[in-house]
């Protein structure tokens, strides 16, 4: 178990300071830390004085469902300038990742239509659905049928995955060299009041462990995504780093498993919450990026008096 997380609010000048000091990078999530329905408060605000006091500023999301222009406008509603050119996601990396080791065959794509639009705004070929099943079991057998065309399995923020899909997937996967690769990793969606439901994630770890194979996670928090998400911005010392999030797994998960600095915000779960985690904690918390905002403002005066 790591150290009890360091509450921001509570540190004095001299050591927020020397927090600021630890980092030269600012990697942050999205949803639930910039924007929900709408820009979170002082959040635009926070990434201009980070900017101003010297830092880098780059975004990470798990959300390949948004489109480039939903992505930017709730950059701009933000006040973020040109926020989409420092994004990534995973369909961009799962894409990259494809071209980087030569690939030439067709994908099987369990994703959402907008990592779909990704693949092939790279000139990757996919095939995809079916989107309904047969009503009887023997009718399965036929989304069994190998195809010599498929060479990578993709599996992406689909809210639309079937036992089909499942199934053909498993098959592909059951030939050592077709690649494996999985986008968002999130089991869960959370909604207000607490509530949840199953989101995707839980049925690629259902895809891997039929098929006993685990995917190159290109997607928080996998490593590989984080290390992905670092090349695409130039930064080579993940210790530089501070990685924003909300969610413990996802987003501090993340950044244990690269070597970044985390910090927590609270607006998604509480503090109790945060510290009962088994496993997970972040280096730092607060309530939220607009809270940070009058203690990075008093840093900003002092450095240029």
């Amino acid at each position: 178990m790591d150290s009890i997380p360091v509450n921001l609010q509570e540190l004095k000048p001299e050591d927020f300071k020397a927090f600021l000091d630890s980092f030269d990078h600012v990697f942050s999530d999205c949803d639930g830390v910039i924007w929900t329905k709408g820009p979170m408060p002082g959040a635009g605000k926070f990434f201009s004085l980070m900017k101003k006091l010297g830092k880098t500023v780059n975004f990470v999301s798990n959300n390949s469902l948004r489109s480039k222009e939903n992505y930017e406008a709730h950059f701009r509603d933000a006040e973020i300038e040109n926020g989409f050119d420092y994004l990534t996601i995973p369909s961009i990396a799962i894409a990259e990742y494809l071209k980087s080791v030569n690939f030439d065959k067709k994908v099987y794509s369990i994703s959402c239509i907008e990592t779909n639009n990704v693949l092939k705004s790279f000139g990757i070929e996919y095939k995809e659905g079916p989107n309904v099943g047969a009503d009887y079991y023997e009718e399965y057998l036929k989304y069994m049928i190998d195809d010599p065309e498929i060479g990578a399995v993709v599996m992406d923020c689909d809210f639309k995955v079937n036992l089909p899909k499942m199934n053909k997937a498993i098959t592909y996967l059951g030939r050592p060299e077709v690649h494996f690769l999985c986008g968002a990793t999130d089991r869960h969606v959370y909604y207000a009041r607490g509530a949840k439901t199953l989101a995707p994630g839980v049925f690629t770890d259902l895809v891997a462990e039929e098929a006993n194979r685990s995917p190159v996670v290109l997607g928080k928090p996998g490593k590989a995504f984080g290390e992905f998400a670092m090349k695409r911005a130039g930064v080579t010392d993940p210790s530089r780093v501070l990685f924003i999030g909300d969610m413990i797994e996802q987003d501090v998960g993340l950044g244990k498993a690269v070597g970044f600095k985390t910090l927590l915000v609270l607006t998604n779960i509480s503090k109790e919450t945060m510290l009962a985690h088994k496993t997970i904690r972040p280096d730092f918390y607060d309530a939220s990026l607009g809270s940070i905002v009058p203690l990075l403002e008093k840093q900003f005066v002092k450095s240029v008096i």
